[in-house]
């Protein structure tokens, strides 16, 4: 009955990782430029046993399941015009580079909520966070032609969005998700390319991939996954309980 205790144990811990997934995709169903993850499943080692009636007569017995992956969908959002001159929205392809302002780590990001920061007399593109938008130098991008007013920073022809920096990856879904929306190249991604034909329309955000009714669906079947998982380890404990008490 050890083997029950494995398998339901490995399909509670499965499980609990793809509600975990399916939650955070939800939480991000309105977070601009967002990609859902999806987890992939694989069995366990099977091991071949005598099916009894004959030579030969194998049965193959799994021993329960683990998490194979988790992918990242990047296929495009919807577009949501805003009207904003910094919004910047990546047609097709491509990432934008940011640059940490604190410890100056450069991440990799689909969300071109972009404002405008004044910094002594300098102006600089900055994301919602306060940090760096990169050009495809991996520069910061400096604003020229900015007024300010009424507590209000506005640009009169000094954005221009053919300074921002699209990126590219021979393997982008080898690319590490580290929060905030934001992602880090990896060896398995390849290191970060210029994207010379990029489109980026501006007044525009990318809206999040994720899909409230696929979302949902998905959460119903882990949820039944998980309760099967536990009703196999009960019964397992059963049967041990009855196993123990034959005397």
């Amino acid at each position: 009955m050890i083997r029950g205790f494995y398998s339901g144990a490995s399909s509670l811990i499965s499980q609990q990782i793809n509600l975990n997934t399916i939650a955070n995709n939800l939480a991000n169903a309105g977070t601009t430029g967002f990609k859902p993850q999806q987890v992939a499943f694989s069995t366990l080692m099977y091991q071949n046993i005598n099916g009894g009636a004959g030579e030969g007569n194998m049965i193959q017995l799994g021993n329960g399941v683990r998490v194979q992956k988790t992918g990242i969908d990047f296929n495009q959002g919807d577009l949501i015009k805003t009207d904003i001159p910094t919004d910047c929205a990546i047609i097709g392809d491509g990432f934008f580079a940011i640059e940490n302002r604190e410890d100056g780590t450069i991440t990799y990001s689909r969300d071109g909520c972009f404002k405008l920061s004044v910094e002594g007399s300098d102006t600089y593109l900055v994301n919602s966070a306060g940090d760096y938008v990169l050009d495809e130098n991996e520069d910061r991008i400096e604003i020229q032609g900015v007024k300010t007013s009424n507590r209000r920073t506005s640009t009169e022809g000094g954005f221009n969005p053919e300074q921002i920096g699209v990126f590219t990856f021979m393997n982008k879904y080898g690319l590490e998700l580290i929060g905030g929306n934001q992602y880090r190249a990896t060896e398995a991604s390849g290191e970060a390319e210029v994207l010379d034909e990029s489109n980026i329309e501006t007044g525009y955000l990318e809206g999040s991939r994720v899909q409230l009714a696929y979302e949902m669906a998905k959460m119903i079947e882990a949820s039944k996954g998980f309760s099967f998982g536990s009703k196999v380890v009960q019964t397992a404990d059963e049967m041990e309980k009855i196993i123990n008490q034959l005397r």
